[in-house]
């Protein structure tokens, strides 16, 4: 199998490299699929998140300053995630974006082989992964989402914002102890 870096792939769709399309669809779109059909998608709605995920990539390697922090993979699959988090609560608008949050199946499927990488991004999610699955929510809430403390004060029933402020504090803490066993 040919191995391309992330870093040469995005220089040929820079440059409008019509195989460069190709190898993005056929290493990038199964992973989408996968993603958008185990949260409740068809093939069609995962077909038109990948349009809009790739418009967005195309958007931001067209700015200079943009610089890729994260593999292709998970970059892609961050914004189709959020593109499909985001309608399902269009969709829904009475749900709890909590809620739908917990439901959300991720894909764990390979499709392709690409010259690793390592990343800020990717260790931060797996200290992520490591930690309470209520801390979890409430971090992604409070930086993913930039839900306001307040709106989160009343859907985690907490009493005040001393008591906001210290979950925030002790999930923080837990990241930071996850960080420093690597170290």
């Amino acid at each position: 199998m040919n191995k391309i870096t992330d870093k040469e792939l995005l220089i040929k769709l820079q440059s409008l490299d019509e195989a460069a399309f190709g190898l993005l669809y056929k290493f990038y779109f199964p992973v989408v699929k996968g993603l958008i059909v185990q949260n409740s998608g068809s093939a069609q709605d995962a077909e038109d998140i990948f349009q809009e995920t790739v418009m967005v990539l195309f958007q931001n390697i067209a700015d200079p300053s943009f610089i890729l922090t994260a593999s292709l993979k998970s970059y892609l699959y961050s914004i189709a995630r959020n593109l499909w988090l985001k309608k399902l609560r269009d969709d829904k608008p009475f749900a709890n974006s909590l809620d739908i949050d917990e439901q959300f199946i991720e894909s764990d499927e390979e499709v392709f082989e690409l010259i690793p990488e390592s990343t800020k991004e990717e260790k931060l999610q797996g200290w992520m992964a490591k930690i309470t699955e209520n801390c979890r929510r409430i971090l992604n809430a409070i930086f993913f989402y930039k839900e306001p403390m307040e709106s989160l004060m009343v859907k985690m029933g907490w009493k005040n914002k001393h008591t906001a402020d210290n979950q925030k504090y002790k999930c923080v803490q837990q990241v930071k102890k996850e960080a420093e066993k690597v170290a």
